[in-house]
């Protein structure tokens, strides 16, 4: 047979950062609720080590050849790179629910098969792509030459090869016995025994498979997200009561627990937190601390059922991203009000739910606290409002009263508490 030269179909003009970028990019947009983790993690890091390993592929790829009849072992660890890298891009088409597939070209349905007469030499090969319109019933790995070896010189139009692969091919006719003797020319008229000749070179390949890991790449970039999605029932009007002031914060909890958004409510331990709980407290707590018209009642239960009300409407909208969900941070719904104060964004940025009020935004009640970063927290306020915050009470009562006394403090206006409290 005529000898094949793997030649690059197409140029890799990117370069090996790239893909990665591209890769991560991927990741984050169709990670979701249905991603295997695990699996996605041992695909996804396969695909980045064949990305450094071709693109640093040099002339020594297949080792020393196979002068002591066996591959070196560079050449096996070719060859399954080869196998790995096709898998794990199929593979995770599969995981993404990409429907759509990039068909093997000649170039790597030829490498494909090298892998297979590498790794299964020595047992029947005839399931091949490149060699199925050939018929034949073994195809077998005969020599690997590395450029330099000391008894064959390349021919000078493949000088520029790094390597010469034989494959011994044979059609295993079984009229051969009865020709055997008196057709000696018999073999080769039918050929029966074909070898076939193969030049590789390391910078073809690294074009090759580079490019092929561009195209699904870009394909996966080209594919839209299909996130699931179920809105809420239509029973918002049951659950906000705007004209009331009422909301039914662990009956919404409850269905965005079972929802399909990453909407920031989060089961650990079988502690549910929410942002929404901690709404919830506050506005038990001013309602039962204010009469109504009130006007500390009024700003509170107005600011809360607005950010309810639009944060539902925006879990019914699929276009809207995580990222654009409203925020139902006590701490954001009221910052206009909160002071300033030294250590403000370490304090009430980073400890406030961390340390002081852990149980705030979730549906347990527990009281627990860190007294330091309390009695640092109440020293700071104190100092900020220039009164003595009542510290006679829970700890969540304490947040609510510290929001109270921030409206109080920056409206001028002090009301009338329910029962003088």
């Amino acid at each position: 047979m005529k000898p094949i030269t793997l030649n690059n179909t197409k140029q890799f003009t990117s370069d090996a950062k790239i893909l990665h970028e591209i890769l991560e990019s991927s990741r984050e947009r169709f990670q979701n609720e249905k991603t295997f983790y695990n699996t996605e993690a041992s695909v996804l890091w396969i695909i980045r080590g064949c990305i450094d390993y071709f693109d640093r592929l040099d002339s020594d790829f297949l080792g020393e050849g196979n002068d002591l009849g066996i591959p070196d072992a560079k050449a096996d660890q070719f060859a399954n790179n080869i196998y790995r890298l096709l898998n794990a891009l199929e593979y995770l088409l599969e995981l993404w629910k990409i429907e759509e597939r990039i068909e093997l070209n000649q170039d790597l349905s030829l490498l494909s098969d090298l892998r297979t007469w590498i790794v299964h030499s020595g047992e029947q090969v005839s399931n091949l792509i490149s060699l199925s319109s050939q018929n034949f019933k073994d195809s077998q790995l005969g020599r690997i030459i590395k450029k330099g070896y000391q008894t064959f010189q390349f021919p000078k139009e493949y000088d520029d090869m790094d390597y010469r692969i034989e494959i011994w091919n044979d059609r295993k006719d079984k009229q051969k016995a009865r020709k055997f003797w008196t057709e000696v020319d018999y073999n080769a008229k039918k050929g029966n025994q074909v070898d076939l000749t193969i030049y590789l070179k390391a910078e073809s390949i690294r074009n090759i498979v580079l490019s092929h890991i561009e195209e699904v790449l870009d394909l996966i970039n080209s594919t839209d997200v299909k996130l699931a999605f179920k809105k809420l029932p239509e029973i918002k009007d049951r659950l906000i009561d705007s004209k009331a002031k009422s909301i039914d914060f662990d009956k919404i909890g409850e269905l965005l627990a079972k929802g399909t958004r990453n909407v920031g409510y989060i089961i650990e331990d079988g502690v549910h937190h929410w942002d929404g709980f901690g709404l919830k407290r506050m506005l038990m707590y001013t309602q039962s601390h204010f009469p109504e018209n009130h006007f500390i009642r009024k700003i509170v239960e107005e600011r809360i059922t607005k950010a309810i009300n639009t944060f539902w409407e925006c879990y019914q909208d699929p276009s809207t991203s995580a990222e654009e969900f409203p925020s139902l941070d006590i701490r954001h719904i009221f910052s206009d009000f909160t002071p300033r104060f030294d250590q403000k964004a370490y304090l009430e940025g980073e400890k406030l739910f961390h340390y002081i009020a852990p149980y705030f935004n979730t549906n347990v009640v527990d009281d627990r606290t860190d007294i330091d970063y309390l009695n640092r927290f109440l020293i700071a306020v104190n100092d900020a409002f220039k009164i003595k915050m009542n510290t006679e009470q829970t700890v969540d009562n304490f947040v609510c009263d510290y929001f109270i006394q921030s409206i109080q403090s920056k409206t001028g206006l002090v009301g009338q508490r329910k029962n003088n409290t």
